[in-house]
């Protein structure tokens, strides 16, 4: 039987999803991939695309606590998958205003990268900032909390590396360190 879910990670694939053969583990130019002996099925576990959002307020950064695994409990940013027929820069505010009740305009891209760090599937994250437009501050969808925590406050339990090291690329580049003799 073809599992869904392990399409996203393969974990739960076992057999072929066009002619039911038991799926074999084999290396396919290099990478290892599961394969199909009957019909040369290739599985490629490709990455799913996502985005964040930072979004500042008064010398503050915009977080949500997640609702749901992976990091249960843990603050991020606003971040989620982007859904199909979705540009980047509309997912990212539709993550925003899902997860924090605020709308926002996208005003740039911070940075993007692929990591495997999310254990569901590899993805390809793309970082934006983003000014509030409208909306009222109140935690939905995944979030079950939303807060705004002062750029030296920020809670050293944020969920993701890729999160932290996005935070961190905008405000070095916002607010740059000052050396002695500035």
């Amino acid at each position: 039987m073809y599992d869904i879910d392990g399409q996203a990670n393969q974990d739960g694939l076992r057999v072929c999803p066009r002619c039911a053969t038991e799926l074999s583990s084999g290396d396919v130019r290099g990478h290892p991939r599961l394969t199909c002996p009957a019909c040369n099925y290739i599985f490629y576990l490709t990455p799913a695309p996502v985005t964040c959002v930072i979004v500042e307020r008064d010398r503050s950064i915009l977080l949500v606590r997640r609702r749901y695994p992976p990091k249960t409990g843990m603050w991020c940013l606003p971040a989620g998958f982007i859904e199909t027929g979705e540009s980047p820069e509309e997912s990212a505010a539709r993550e925003v205003q899902e997860e924090t009740g605020l709308d926002v305009r996208i005003t740039g891209l911070i940075d993007s990268w692929a990591t495997s760090e999310d254990p569901r599937t590899p993805v390809v994250s793309f970082a934006f900032t983003g000014a509030i437009v409208g909306g009222e501050l109140v935690a939905g969808d995944d979030a079950d909390e939303a807060e705004f925590f002062p750029v030296d406050s920020l809670p050293d339990d944020i969920a993701f590396t890729t999160h932290r090291n996005a935070i961190r690329k905008y405000l070095d580049g916002r607010y740059p360190p000052r050396g002695p003799d500035s």
